[in-house]
């Protein structure tokens, strides 16, 4: 397309968004799903250099935040330089303090940027925003912000310090938790992009999963700053170090076992078994040998570069994020763990997240939606039942149907039917040691336990679950009563079989379309809002009718060939058709205003 653009900066900068935007996209749903990333750029002009703007953001049209908005932070960047704390210390050495000064200054210019976004009244309020270092892009500092969802991202375990005071002048800047250690990969690697020539001419270049591991790499490098700083040989290792001891066998046996990671003669730590040489724990054979000693009760204690022996662990104030624990679950995985809660998951070195205990509120607005006889009662019952079977460790499931009764007659050959009683909390945990599935109705009484599913063949079926999770698609898709059906897995996480989606407001979706059909007769397509309204209605496919399908698709197609003639085009994006989705029921999934 050959539009100019007014706040330039270099000749690809949209294109460098457009890249980093879909690079995010892809990193961070291989997190959580739900993670959808905003993504936009900031350059902020060099010292010196005359007849440009001050400030340039990309995309420079139809945004929440302008240009304009950042034309005084360097004013703001040197006002935050003078009070970090490096800045009261000196370099002996010429070199050491240009470089110094480098880092000072363009740490501020970071700094300024992010608090700019953050002080703008109209930042989306639900977005929490991160801001790379910057890189120069010929007459520009330039950073990269990067806005995550805040009730996804604090949904997860994190830590509360963000940096490990070093001494009097020098703070380490350290992730919180493993989507805080993602987002710094990220941008670190968008800093590299940017230092190429003409960032932005080939698209983002890089995979997924080693962003994910070289988060993973950060989160135990800062783990290190944490517990121990004269550790300088686990610096870089860490991650490594417990992916290689996860690995090994001995004697043909994968391993299980408790660390506890914690300086020496840590406060909460009572050694019990001390040995008189440490095991270095870069001496993986050894160290995988040590781990047969371990126990829950007595684990493995180290710090981050010895192990001294075994040890239990006494009364811990969390609020020092100083002592932390590895829990070693078979070959190839392990976790990474503060105060009780999982920080990461890592299996064949590839690191996650735990899954999330089950979303309460939404299965809760569910039921009725399934069930329409369902009372309050009967949820609190159903609500409760689901939070125990949660926590059954070797995994069990529940079908919950209308006709719970036929169902068990139905079934009785492959299951054990029970007379009909109410089933609560406390019972249901002598209910699940045995395979098979309890079928309960939606009043929450007990028909059957033990059953053992039947269902047709199926193309929905997952081939990564396991039985358990396949049977219940199966069932599912042959069952004629209305059903839900609660898969705990065994491995950690509970899955609801169906899982529909949240219901939406229909004016929302009639928004949307009058913004893209009003768009035919006017004298002026705004790009930005046009392409934005477009995203939202692709991510809103599934509400859309077989009306809206048709007003849309023919709207769509005399706007794009507008645009193409008017931006005398030689390259665009060809958007899927709208089509309606099946499995789309307004009486489920509309909201009235």
């Amino acid at each position: 397309m050959n539009r100019l653009i007014k706040h330039f900066m270099w000749g690809y900068q949209l294109h460098f968004r457009a890249a980093e935007e879909s690079a995010a996209a892809r990193l961070f749903e291989k997190i959580d799903k739900r993670l959808k990333p905003e993504l936009f750029v900031v350059g902020v002009l060099c010292e010196g250099v005359t007849n440009k703007f001050n400030a340039c953001v990309e995309p420079e049209e139809e945004y929440w935040i302008q240009s304009e908005n950042f034309n005084e932070a360097s004013i703001v960047a040197e006002a935050l330089r003078k009070n970090y704390p490096e800045a009261g210390m000196f370099q002996s050495h010429p070199l050491a303090q240009q470089r110094q000064d480098e880092d000072l200054f363009k740490r501020s210019i970071q700094d300024a940027v992010h608090q700019i976004i953050e002080s703008h009244p109209a930042k989306p309020p639900d977005m929490i925003f991160r801001v790379s270092y910057p890189a120069r892009v010929d007459c520009y500092w330039v950073c990269v912000a990067l806005g995550l969802q805040s009730a996804i991202v604090g949904a997860y375990p994190s830590l509360r310090k963000s940096f490990v005071k070093m001494h009097e002048h020098r703070h380490i800047p350290v992730a919180t938790s493993f989507i805080d250690a993602t987002a710094e990969a990220f941008l670190d690697a968008a800093t590299e992009e940017l230092l190429r020539p003409d960032p932005g001419l080939g698209g983002a270049r890089r995979d997924p999963d080693e962003l994910l591991r070289v988060a993973g790499d950060k989160l135990m490098n800062g783990l290190v700053w944490r517990v121990d700083q004269n550790c300088i040989e686990a610096m870089q290792g860490l991650f490594r170090s417990f992916t290689i001891i996860s690995s090994l066998r001995y004697e043909k046996a994968a391993g299980f076992g408790r660390i506890l990671i914690a300086r020496k003669n840590h406060p909460a730590v009572a050694e019990k078994v001390s040995f008189a040489v440490p095991v270095k724990l870069t001496s993986y054979r050894s160290a995988r040998k040590v781990l047969e000693l371990a126990s829950d009760e007595l684990p493995v204690y180290c710090d981050p570069e010895r192990i001294y022996g075994l040890a239990s662990k006494l009364e811990y104030d969390p609020n020092t994020e100083d002592m932390f624990e590895v829990q070693i679950l078979g070959h190839y995985h392990w976790e990474l763990r503060h105060d009780g809660h999982v920080l990461m998951r890592v299996q064949y070195g590839l690191p996650s997240l735990p899954r999330l205990p089950f979303d309460e509120q939404k299965f809760r607005s569910d039921l009725p939606r399934i069930f329409e006889q369902i009372t309050p009662a009967d949820i609190d019952r159903l609500a409760a039942i689901v939070k125990v079977a949660e926590k059954e460790s070797h995994g069990t499931m529940l079908v919950i149907t209308e006709a719970a009764a036929a169902e068990a007659a139905r079934l009785a050959q492959q299951a054990t039917p029970v007379s009909p009683f109410l089933v609560d909390a406390n019972i249901l945990q002598n209910l699940t040691p045995i395979d098979g599935a309890i079928i309960l109705d939606s009043q929450g009484m007990c028909h059957a336990i033990g059953a053992i599913l039947d269902g047709k063949a199926t193309e929905n079926g997952d081939p990564s679950r396991g039985a358990r999770y396949n049977s219940a698609i199966r069932y599912y898709e042959a069952a004629e009563a209305p059903c839900v059906i609660v898969v705990v897995s065994s491995d950690g996480g509970v899955d609801f079989i169906p899982n529909p989606l949240p219901a939406v407001r229909r004016s929302l979706i009639d928004s949307a379309i009058e913004t893209i059909v009003g768009f035919q007769n006017a004298t002026e397509v705004k790009r930005s809002l046009y392409r934005h309204t477009l995203d939202w209605l692709d991510d809103h496919r599934f509400y859309l009718t077989e009306d809206d399908c048709k007003t849309l698709n023919q709207a769509i197609e005399k706007l794009e060939e507008r645009i193409r003639q008017e931006d005398k085009a030689m390259i665009w994006v060809v958007r899927t058709p709208f089509k309606p989705n099946p499995a789309m029921n307004p009486a489920l999934y509309y909201l009235e205003d």
